[in-house]
């Protein structure tokens, strides 16, 4: 049986979500300058946003390698490069989630995506679960979010969103698979009131293709799509969803009507919000200094989002953009 984690709201304060995404820690002496700004970032973030709960969705670690010289440097013991951020966030000693993104546990990192799953369940503060799995995936779990009367509020499902379809990033990106959608169902009923579907919201990584759906029908001007906030600046509006293997998580969620938001990274530059048949679909502003060739200059997709969940269930999203934190002195930084 599934062990379900608990969390509880104050009377009368809305519950404070800090998404964070996509922080790509390179873990070498060749990405200690790199790192060092990652870091800082992060720490600034949540600094700033004073989070109840940290949502990390992937890609912590950055182990790309391939013979004979690592790319960019970075390291392949994933473990010891994920370290660096669980330290500072566990340093803060509020509960925080994870789920992996298609980078955290490559072919060639250290160590594999079990023995990863076990790190994260050790840690204190970290509510992560290996959960139920029958294929590759690792860490689909949920935590209940309590009103201050101990009703609830909202379902936190956090799902493995895979990786790709062979071993290699060659292959495609893969998508959350149908035995997983199955566990959200199945878990969300379990877990609502008598006669009820309780409303939830779902925390991964890699985007549904339904987003890439939503941001062209705004993008010609159809009103049934409704913008909150961000900006799409991926080159040539790209959305980086699986498109070699058809995915059915979107389309069952509309249909079953408990998930109210989805909340992922990926796509590093993306920030953008929208709502679409009833989902709202957000990316995460990313951290990362590393991964993209010369995204140390680019400043307005690094920072935080902020989802702000009230005593009703609703919520509401809004980014914490770094360099508003910082003011002209991010632009002075020395990169």
């Amino acid at each position: 049986m599934e062990k379900l984690t608990s969390l509880q709201m104050q009377e009368g304060k809305p519950y404070r979500i800090l998404q964070l995404t996509d922080i790509h820690l390179g873990g070498s002496v060749w990405t200690k300058k790199s790192d060092k700004m990652t870091l800082d970032a992060v720490k600034t973030i949540i600094d700033e946003a004073k989070p109840d709960f940290i949502a990390v969705t992937g890609d912590v670690a950055y182990p790309i390698f391939f013979w004979p010289a690592p790319i960019f440097g970075c390291s392949i013991n994933n473990l010891k490069t994920s370290k660096k951020l669980t330290d500072l966030i566990e340093s803060y000693n509020i509960p925080w989630a994870m789920v992996f993104g298609n980078h955290d546990c490559e072919t060639w990192s250290k160590y594999n995506k079990d023995e990863m799953a076990d790190f994260y369940e050790s840690l204190p503060n970290c509510v992560f679960q290996k959960g139920e799995y029958k294929g590759t995936d690792r860490g689909n779990y949920c935590i209940k979010l309590l009103n201050a009367d101990g009703s609830l509020n909202n379902l936190l499902m956090f799902i493995d969103s895979n990786a790709y379809l062979t071993k290699y990033f060659t292959s495609g990106f893969d998508t959350i698979h149908d035995d997983q959608i199955e566990w959200y169902k199945e878990t969300v009923i379990k877990n609502s009131p008598e006669g009820t579907i309780a409303p939830s919201l779902a925390f991964f990584h890699i985007p549904p293709k339904e987003f890439k759906d939503a941001f062209e029908k705004f993008y010609r001007g159809d009103k049934s799509v409704i913008y909150h906030c961000g900006f799409a600046q991926e080159k040539d509006n790209y959305f980086g969803y699986p498109k070699d293997i058809e995915g059915h998580f979107f389309e069952e969620m509309v249909k079953f009507g408990s998930c109210k938001g989805m909340f992922f990274g990926h796509d590093h530059l993306n920030t953008i919000s929208l709502t679409y048949k009833g989902i709202q679909l957000t990316y995460g502003m990313s951290i990362d200094y590393l991964a993209y060739l010369r995204i140390k200059k680019r400043h307005q997709q690094r920072g935080g989002t902020i989802i702000t969940i009230n005593p009703d269930s609703s919520f509401n999203v809004e980014l914490l953009p770094l360099e508003d934190i910082l003011g002209t002195s991010y632009y002075k930084t020395k990169m």
